[in-house]
């Protein structure tokens, strides 16, 4: 049904239709009506009220700050990253979501893109940004939704299996360079529960061949992510309160053991402080969840360490960095008071973090200044949390 540049969708949870939408040309929600009977698979992110639901519709797309995005939309002939959502049904590789047009005979069966081909044009375009590719008519969807301003790829390899290639910022590799770095430090803690990326080649900025990286999917038709931002979108958070508490608070509710939740926050917490991860913002936590039973699962894989490390910092500033001042985004400001939250002071084993830093030398951007400067601050690193798990309260000694 259309009406006044107006078009009607079922917001779909697989096959249960859980509201009516109006949706306009650009892309932007207009009026809607729950389907009550299935309140229960309505995004949790908005279920608090319309506003916070119109938030979940426009958080879903692309976002525009995406290198690339204006380009690519020009290209595939979008006015926003919002039309191209809807052109897209709303599809995505993280949840069980999607729109169907009102009147048209789909079903999730036929439209899912962990079972469907598909071609990640939009993506294709923000990687190869120098390269003209349009294959909108080899495939009906052509890329799924993904948060981040990195470029982003989705792709199918030949057994099937959906992977993410993402590329850097400027002219360093270093960010999926950290996210390998990252890799080897789990896999020396003898931790499994995180995303396990690998280095791939793409095409960058005048037809060079450049480094990116690539991690699989751990979402499927059978469980699907929600971010700690879409959660602590169902609770009220006083202004300027650290989010650790709410979103502690949410998991609980939602069936998660207190014990399991410290487990987690305090191992990712502490290799983040290792790492000098600055991005662990709430977009990059996640729980899992089964999309029939609505079961939560557990905390989806560690992802996204790229930034760290002072992968922004060029070297002849490297020099003003100080390891106790340092600024993240997280559940507060400073990173050194994210260690006030950990009980377990020995969630994680020094003695397996020493590392190799050879992954450093495929970086040819101040390959030779650069590494001994990570080195010197990771050994610092390790040189703080040792004094930590020996009982010093670093936070209250570095104000």
């Amino acid at each position: 049904m259309t009406r006044n540049n107006v078009k009607e969708y079922f917001l779909m949870h697989k096959d249960i239709p859980v509201c009516l939408m109006e949706i306009s040309e650009d892309g932007s929600l207009k009026k809607y009506r729950k389907n009550l009977d299935a309140w229960e698979h309505f995004p949790l992110g908005g279920q608090m009220n319309e506003m916070k639901f119109h938030d979940w519709w426009k958080d879903r797309a692309i976002p525009k700050t995406r290198a690339g995005a204006k380009s690519a939309l020009q290209r595939l002939g979008y006015v926003s990253t919002n039309s191209a959502l809807v052109d897209n049904l709303a599809l995505s590789l993280s949840d069980c979501y999607w729109i169907k047009p009102r009147g048209e005979d789909l079903s999730w069966k036929d439209v899912n893109l962990f079972s469907n081909d598909f071609v990640d044009t939009f993506g294709e375009l923000t990687i190869n940004k120098d390269h003209v590719i349009d294959i909108r008519k080899e495939t009906k969807f052509k890329f799924a939704t993904s948060q981040g301003e990195l470029q982003k790829k989705w792709c199918i390899d030949n057994t099937g299996k959906r992977y993410m290639i993402k590329g850097n910022y400027g002219q360093s590799y270093q960010q999926s360079l950290n996210e390998l770095f990252a890799t080897n430090l789990h896999k020396q803690q003898g931790f499994d529960n995180f995303t396990e990326y690998s280095l791939t080649l793409l095409k960058v900025e005048g037809d060079l061949e450049g480094i990116g990286c690539l991690s699989y999917d751990y979402c499927s038709e059978n469980i699907e992510s929600i971010s700690a931002w879409e959660l602590l979108q169902t609770v009220k958070v006083r202004q300027n309160e650290s989010f650790y508490f709410p979103l502690k608070d949410v998991c609980i509710k939602l069936g998660m053991s207190e014990e399991y939740f410290t487990r987690f926050m305090d191992y990712e917490i502490m290799t983040d402080y290792l790492l000098s991860n600055t991005d662990r913002h709430m977009n990059n936590i996640s729980v899992l969840r089964n999309p029939d039973t609505l079961e939560l699962l557990g905390f989806a894989p560690i992802y996204d360490s790229g930034n760290s490390m002072f992968y922004n910092i060029p070297y002849d500033q490297m020099y003003k960095i100080r390891i106790d001042e340092i600024k993240t985004h997280s559940f507060v400001e400073r990173e050194i008071k994210l260690l006030s939250y950990v009980h377990d002071r020995n969630a994680v084993d020094l003695n397996k973090a020493q590392m190799d830093f050879d992954i450093y030398t495929k970086d040819l951007y101040e390959r030779q200044v650069r590494i001994p400067k990570l080195k010197e601050f990771y050994k610092k690193k390790i040189s703080m949390l040792s004094s930590f798990q020996d009982g010093k309260d670093l936070w209250k000694t570095y104000r």
